[in-house]
């Protein structure tokens, strides 16, 4: 059930799907982190393509693993499909049901570590996806099995949002700040028609959960939970698309990139506890991985 992007941002003995069966097995050997990136197919609107979030996760995983010295790491395939029931009243976004979804992540995150490999972690790149993914690691850790969660904007995002120039400085949904990455990854070609197609939008600044022509949003206002509804009449987007610069792209690109970077080499060299410890003398502890030997 998952596909892998056509586009490759790491050398190859880091792409899982481009390695040989001896090669991840020796990768194993050597404590290897993997990193599962995750996202989703669904509308974003008329300007960006359906694979947006599996595209940047993708990406950006693949970006940050190019730049990791320290630990060994290995980005598996992408999780293409995610929980996206929102987006349904569109043509083009492909859901699971929220049980599929997590046995599917399960099944994904067990086969690497029951493979022999010490810990993994999902990068995510789909906001409905998270609640999920924290839900599940959350079970994964406490039943003893290493697997961790990121968003892939999460570790830079107060310097991201300082570079966009939009109305929306903030993450929202095939906004300004999706806009300005897909248009760094995407080919020439592709990105010339993003830009075509994103110029002149209006900026979208009122979560797509309120009817339209409603002025206030007591869900955002007291932090409350409610489906990003995208109806059949919506727009398909939240946040400035139309801001969207190559300029930006490329700035932000590179500190969301080194963000996770840096936090991936952090988070592989941590020890975690792990499991259910009861007894204080033996404790559950996932051990930091070992650092790359130069080969």
């Amino acid at each position: 059930m998952t596909t892998e992007t056509p586009r490759h941002f790491a050398p190859r003995q880091k792409v899982w799907s481009q390695m040989t069966r001896a090669e991840i097995t020796a990768a194993r050997d050597r404590g290897a982190l993997v990193i599962i990136p995750t996202g989703s197919i669904e509308q974003h609107g008329d300007h960006l393509p359906v694979e947006t979030d599996s595209l940047l996760s993708a990406a950006v995983a693949e970006m940050a693993a190019a730049r990791i010295t320290e630990v060994e790491v290995i980005v598996a395939p992408v999780v293409s499909f995610g929980f996206t029931p929102h987006h349904l009243s569109w043509p083009g976004t492909i859901s699971l049901r929220l049980d599929t979804y997590l046995s599917m992540l399960r099944d994904v995150a067990r086969s690497v570590l029951d493979a022999g490999f010490p810990r993994a972690i999902f990068v995510n790149g789909h906001g409905g996806n998270s609640a999920p993914l924290r839900a599940l690691v959350g079970e994964m850790i406490t039943d003893g099995h290493a697997v961790g969660m990121v968003d892939y904007f999460a570790p830079s995002f107060e310097t991201m949002v300082g570079l966009l120039k939009g109305a929306l400085p903030r993450p929202g949904h095939a906004c300004e700040q999706e806009t300005v990455l897909a248009g760094q990854v995407l080919g020439t070609d592709e990105a010339a028609l993003l830009a075509k197609r994103s110029a002149g939008l209006a900026p979208r600044l009122i979560q797509p959960w309120v009817a339209p022509g409603y002025p206030d949003d007591p869900v955002t206002e007291a932090g409350a939970g409610w489906a990003a509804i995208f109806h059949a009449d919506d727009c398909g987007y939240y946040g400035d698309p139309g801001a969207a610069t190559a300029e930006t792209g490329a700035a932000v690109l590179e500190v969301t990139v080194a963000g996770l970077a840096q936090f991936l080499e952090k988070f592989a060299q941590t020890p975690l506890r792990l499991g259910i410890a009861p007894d204080p003398a033996k404790p559950g502890i996932a051990q930091p991985l070992p650092k790359k030997v130069s080969q």
